[in-house]
């Protein structure tokens, strides 16, 4: 049987800071430039989330949607309307770039689904900039 991918797109907010502790300010603010400001702002993220398996012979599909929908809302909600760098412990660490956060989602969904289930991500940040990380590079 073939595998098949399947793939939803969900959405949240929230703020941060790009800023290193490694660094001084005059490098923070060389590197980041805008987006360093001391009072953080803010994106609408889109998220797609995309799972790979051969379909279930009983369901003929490769995962429940309302079980898909319940772990990406969970993890979502760990971000969704939050100042990463203030209120998600993980941030307090990280710097929370959109390859940190990308990894950070893949990191807290893989966890939650069965083992190889989960195939690539991509997380968009504006318009112009998306992040992409898959099973071939996780």
């Amino acid at each position: 049987m073939l595998h098949v991918s399947f793939s939803r797109v969900y959405q949240f907010s929230s703020a941060h800071r790009l800023h290193s502790d490694i660094l001084n300010d005059f490098e923070n603010e060389a590197i980041y430039d805008k987006c360093n400001n001391p009072h953080g702002h803010g994106h609408d993220y889109t998220v797609e989330v995309t799972l790979q398996a051969d379909p279930d012979p009983d369901t003929g599909m490769v995962y429940s949607m309302e079980e898909f929908d319940s772990v990406i809302g969970d993890v979502l909600s760990e971000l969704d309307y939050r100042h990463l760098d203030q209120e998600v412990p993980f941030f307090k660490d990280h710097i929370s770039t959109g390859e940190i956060i990308i990894q950070y989602l893949w990191m807290r969904i893989s966890e939650r689904l069965p083992e190889g289930l989960l195939y690539h991500i991509r997380l968009w940040e504006t318009n112009n900039n998306y992040f992409d990380l898959g099973k071939e590079s996780a």
